[in-house]
């Protein structure tokens, strides 16, 4: 094992890699109940996001020091989609024969994408990680206690039950995507942050109730209305049996935590420190491979994905030996390149 992952934490890397896996396994058309099941794996990583936030709180206590996390964020998450973003555009314009939809006609597309909007899909969850480091810190003095979250979720979920004839129409949209989104995943980043925080009485109460929940409405959808439980109606934005369901399968991961941490490989630790780049090339042979049998394509797309991470990481390093720029800069390189 090498020397700077003598202390790394093996068992957040595998629980990326499953929340990665699933939301690859997501965008290749699985089939139904595979859809379903799979539909923890945002809340998980922003659930991880605000668990990793939490060691990193006591360091915060000045704005300086949370503005220059923030920037850190920034120069992290969004440098590396915009680089990407401007990749595939270029691809599109210079080979639209690949692609069944050449974006570069939809300039508008295309700016929606570069503000993390819906776009052409795919890199809104960009928008919700910076969105939480944002918050995360705003947020904190408000969510010490965890009765003030079930407050919280109680009221979200109030406001959209109430007004949801109202928010759920296309004219609506912006706000659901910036308001809603955020709102919605807010939850599962605060319960991260908070979850060493919480008893084992706390955990079994959350996970209790979250169990009863996603029960009962799988029974009622598949008992009584005769009809899929279709958790991911539930999704845009996070709300009541999507949320539970989530919640449910997040807690079983971290209860299974200290075992996770047994899978030490040198692959579980490239994924897990490469999956905004392993993400953003995912996308790119969604579109380049043909639309075959659901297995095959999510290895095809997985397994390029994580190949030209791997390239694009040793020549960024080999072109950092060969320039002989200054540490500094070679470290921002590798932040935004090499995650």
């Amino acid at each position: 094992m090498k020397p700077q992952q003598k202390n790394r934490d093996f068992s957040i890397d595998t629980l990326r890699c499953i929340g990665l896996f699933c939301i690859i396994l997501a965008h290749v058309a699985p089939p139904n109940w595979l859809f379903q099941i799979r539909n923890f794996d945002v809340p998980l990583m922003v659930f991880i996001s605000g668990y990793l936030y939490r060691g990193k709180q006591d360091n915060l206590s000045t704005i300086t020091e949370q503005l220059a996390y923030l920037g850190k964020r920034f120069v992290r998450l969004v440098i590396p989609v915009w680089a990407f973003l401007t990749f595939f555009y270029l691809i599109q314009l210079y080979f639209p024969s690949l692609f069944t939809i050449n974006y570069t006609l939809y300039p508008s597309i295309m700016l929606s994408s570069y503000l993390l909007m819906d776009g052409f899909g795919y890199v809104w969850i960009i928008r919700i990680f910076l969105l939480m480091a944002l918050l995360g810190p705003l947020c904190m003095k408000f969510f010490k206690k965890p009765i003030n979250l079930l407050y919280y979720y109680i009221g979200y979920e109030l406001f959209y039950y109430l007004l949801k004839n109202k928010i759920n129409s296309p004219s609506t949209n912006l706000f659901n995507e910036i308001v809603g989104y955020t709102a919605g995943f807010l939850v599962f980043f605060i319960l991260g942050s908070l979850y060493n925080k919480l008893s084992r009485g706390q955990i079994k109460a959350i996970f209790a109730v979250s169990t009863i929940i996603t029960i009962g409405a799988a029974l009622y959808f598949i008992g009584y209305k005769n009809e899929p439980f279709n958790i991911g109606d539930y999704k845009y934005p996070p709300r009541l049996f999507y949320t539970q369901y989530a919640i449910v399968i997040c807690f079983l991961l971290f209860y299974a935590k200290s075992y996770l941490g047994n899978f030490r490989s040198n692959l579980v630790a490239f994924i897990g420190s490469s999956s905004i780049w392993i993400y953003l090339w995912h996308i790119m042979f969604l579109f380049l491979i043909p639309k075959i049998h659901w297995g095959p394509r999510f290895i095809l797309v997985f397994s390029l994905a994580m190949l030209i991470s791997y390239l694009q990481q040793q020549l960024v390093n080999f072109l950092i030996r060969i320039s002989g720029c200054s540490e500094a800069w070679s470290k921002q390189i590798r932040i935004i390149f090499c995650s």
